[in-house]
């Protein structure tokens, strides 16, 4: 910003970046497929339940938008589903 409190063309351009380097989401990537973050989910996952062309066109959004998976998220799936195992109301 300069001394008025406007933005610079240099500071407008970084921000820009900044929005576009995000992440892709698992959502995102089901956006782009025109499918479900589920069905994304089972891509990733290898699940046998997705139809080849289903798959084919996740497969691209993934590629596309460099999607990559979020250890952390996963592994917290992994915990809350072994937390709730034999486990009594």
């Amino acid at each position: 910003m300069n001394v008025h409190g406007a933005m610079k063309h240099d500071d407008e351009e970084t921000m820009m970046a900044d929005e576009t380097a995000r992440k892709a989401t698992i959502r995102d990537v089901a956006a782009a497929a025109g499918v479900s973050a589920q069905t994304v989910s089972r891509v990733i996952n290898s699940s046998t339940h997705v139809n080849p062309g289903t798959r084919a066109q996740v497969a691209r959004a993934i590629a596309e938008l460099g999607f990559t998976p979020d250890v952390g998220a996963q592994n917290l799936a992994r915990l809350k589903r072994s937390a709730s195992v034999g486990s009594t109301p």
